[in-house]
């Protein structure tokens, strides 16, 4: 079984490449090395948050923001 909540939700290459890059610019922000807990808990909410809709990086960088 898939975690999506949206059966049509299929995470493409170039929406990999998205979220790699909003992912490495929040660690470099944030000075998060990437094998922590606190960066896994990122990436676990940015796939959390494409799943949900949110697409553009804009938006997603506000909302791991806020969180």
């Amino acid at each position: 079984m898939y975690p999506f909540r949206d059966s049509d939700c299929v995470i493409r290459p170039d929406d990999i490449n998205l979220l790699q890059r909003v992912f490495e610019n929040e660690l470099a922000r944030t000075k998060l090395n990437i094998d922590t807990p606190e960066a896994e808990a990122l990436a676990k909410r940015l796939i959390a948050l494409y799943q949900e809709g949110i697409r553009d990086p804009v938006n997603l960088i506000d909302m791991i923001q806020i969180h």
